[in-house]
């Protein structure tokens, strides 16, 4: 009987490191993937300078074309008096 005891008791033992190990693991595993998130949502310096570039360009393509626009002026028709 005592060993069958001692025996139920390593099994138990057993068991609950097993459910924290798997606790822990779950942790883990959790926090991975939070920083692989993070990391996704990020980015880096020179990625964010390089898109400040190209907007300001576009920006600017665009701003010259207006400007061209507002210099060309609309044609009218003149009617003639005479």
């Amino acid at each position: 009987q005592q060993d069958q005891q001692q025996d139920q008791q390593q099994d138990q033992q057993q068991d609950q490191q097993q459910s924290q190990n798997q606790d822990q693991n779950q942790d883990q595993n959790q926090d991975q993937n939070q920083d692989q998130q993070q990391n996704k949502n990020q980015i880096s310096k020179e990625e964010a300078e390089k898109i400040l570039d190209a907007l300001g360009q576009k920006e600017k393509k665009l701003q010259e074309e207006l400007q061209k626009k507002k210099l060309k002026g609309k044609k009218i028709k003149i009617e003639k008096d005479w």
